[in-house]
């Protein structure tokens, strides 16, 4: 295991501490670690959001010298109730202010291709590609683990937001339970999404819609027909789709909620693609229009007698 890490932590250009299982996590550990401005500090999974170690967590986000935390698939030597985690520490922070979470749970370091990915998702914040990958995967490992999957894996977050250091607790996953599924929907569903936009696009509106920050927070306002806003630079246009009667109130509140910009990635731009998949709870968000029910019981009526 410590060369495995060892190997890991070189792959990616840093320095894994010596005797990683016997050095606890805390202050006291601090003088035995490397000279390097770069290294692994590997702890188990239970030190990231237990009570214990919260005081010296935050020392440590506050300090902002967590680069990424790291969950693996491998048991804690002498704890079987945890998992190998590893915190990559960089003095030099070119991510400063914010921390990434790989979610590495389902890998298996020992084999090359699962190397590699694990490799891959600590240097790439974001997926770019197969051909732009640091190290090359064959395309079984590439289709299952990496393509899709890759946003339920890696997450960067803002570090004032960090309490815990649970991966779990910041990751968003797309997976909806069954008995979530009416209650969800997709933007796109919902919306028909505009970006970029100009005054031309705002002066055409029929009806309210919602301008969203494409930086940072999503900051949501709204906007009515031949309304004058000061800049559009970096702004997307959400107008409701034809029979959609949404709750603006409703919707102000869903875009400036955890579950939603956890979706998102805070480290670029944001794309009409990140948008089109957002899933939102559709409860009080929108009600059809009189006309749309009008003619989904038409329709309805017109196929039983079809029959």
């Amino acid at each position: 295991m410590e060369q495995l890490l060892k190997d890991l932590a070189a792959n990616v250009g840093y320095e894994l501490i010596p005797n990683p299982f016997d050095t606890p996590f805390e202050e006291a550990s601090i003088e035995g670690l490397p000279d390097s401005k770069q290294f692994f500090w590997p702890v188990p999974s239970s030190v990231l959001n237990d009570k214990e170690h919260e005081e010296f967590r935050k020392m440590c986000v506050e300090a902002d010298i967590i680069d990424t935390v790291c969950t693996t698939s491998f048991p804690w030597p002498s704890d079987e109730n945890a998992h190998v985690a590893i915190l990559l520490i960089d003095v030099t922070r070119r991510r400063r202010g914010s921390i990434k979470f790989v979610h590495a749970d389902e890998w298996d370091i020992s084999k090359d291709t699962h190397m590699a990915g694990v490799c891959n998702m600590l240097i790439h914040d974001l997926f770019p590609g197969e051909h732009l990958l640091a190290f090359q995967m064959n395309e079984d490992q590439m289709d299952i683990w990496l393509d899709e999957p890759w946003s339920h894996q890696v997450c960067v977050c803002a570090a004032c937001d960090v309490d815990s250091l649970l991966p779990k607790d910041y990751l968003y996953e797309a997976g909806i339970p069954d008995n979530d599924t009416e209650e969800v929907c997709l933007a796109s569903e919902v919306f028909d999404i505009r970006y970029p936009i100009s005054a031309k696009d705002i002066a055409e509106l029929k009806g309210t819609a919602i301008l969203l920050s494409t930086n940072g927070l999503l900051q949501p306002q709204l906007v009515t027909p031949g309304e004058e806003v000061p800049s559009l630079y970096n702004k997307m246009l959400l107008v409701p789709e034809v029979g959609y009667h949404v709750d603006f109130a409703v919707a102000l509140q869903l875009f400036t909620k955890e579950e939603v910009l956890r979706q998102l990635p805070i480290s670029r731009r944001l794309t009409i693609s990140d948008m089109w998949r957002l899933k939102l709870n559709r409860v009080g968000l929108y009600d059809f229009s009189k006309e749309e029910r009008d003619k989904f019981y038409e329709d309805f009526l017109q196929s039983v007698k079809a029959k």
